[in-house]
């Protein structure tokens, strides 16, 4: 593997990761994908099927990044939607080997990508045109957010402060750029990188700090009046 740094090191990240969240679910009965998770409209079989055609799309990314032809993570938002929920029903046991499949494949991709490959942009769903490194990162902020989203007992404050900070900076470095909130974390070296002079500085702890940026909370732990995050995707 030819990744740079940091890259290589949260791609070493990422079957940890991964292996956490399948702890979590291998034990599960079967009827447990029917369960809702703590997404709206999406049951615990809706996150683990995404979580799996998440790993093929970012395949797609990573092919284009080394080919340099076009290869779009869906073939459509509705064909995204529909893999998902014709994914979801499955007993756990599917679930779990089609995510440790999935990610197999990816982690494969990342071996074959040479340098040069990395710094190749390639372009979100959303139009945004980003470096085919923070494909890595987008990897980690699936396993660790979903993982939480499935409502089975892992939190944001179980995820490691390593990759906390890392997915705070993720986040955030997507806001616009007038967005007037600076966060610092209190319990990490983590701080905005960047933010407009006169912005509101709001501290706290990098879990609750990152469940509100990701939108999974409404951020009353980190004080009164909260404006809404901007979105980070």
């Amino acid at each position: 593997m030819v990744a740079p740094e940091p890259t290589s090191r949260l791609i070493a990240e990422l079957p940890s990761a991964s292996r956490r969240l399948l702890d979590t679910v291998t034990q599960l009965p079967d009827d447990a994908v029917l369960r809702p998770s703590l997404l709206p409209g999406w049951s615990v079989g809706h996150v683990l099927s995404h979580v799996a055609r998440n790993a093929d799309a970012l395949v797609n990314l990573c092919d284009w990044a080394r080919t340099g032809v076009r290869k779009p993570m869906y073939v459509s938002m509705e064909a995204r939607e529909s893999d998902i929920a014709d994914g979801a029903g499955r007993p756990v046991p599917e679930q779990v080997q089609d995510i440790a499949d999935t990610q197999a494949r990816l982690l494969e991709r990342f071996e074959d990508l040479p340098t040069a490959a990395w710094a190749a942009e390639v372009t979100w769903p959303s139009g945004a045109v980003r470096a085919a490194a923070q494909v890595v990162t987008a990897r980690l902020c699936e396993l660790e957010v979903h993982h939480v989203d499935l409502g089975l007992g892992y939190t944001f404050d179980d995820v490691p402060v390593e990759s906390r900070d890392v997915l705070l900076s993720y986040a955030t470095s997507r806001w616009p750029s007038g967005f007037g909130v600076a966060l610092r974390s209190t319990d990490s070296p983590w701080v905005s990188p960047e933010h407009p002079a006169d912005a509101r500085i709001l501290t706290g702890g990098s879990a609750a700090l990152l469940s509100w940026v990701l939108g999974r909370s409404d951020g009353s732990e980190l004080g009164g009046d909260m404006p809404q995050a901007p979105p980070w995707g």
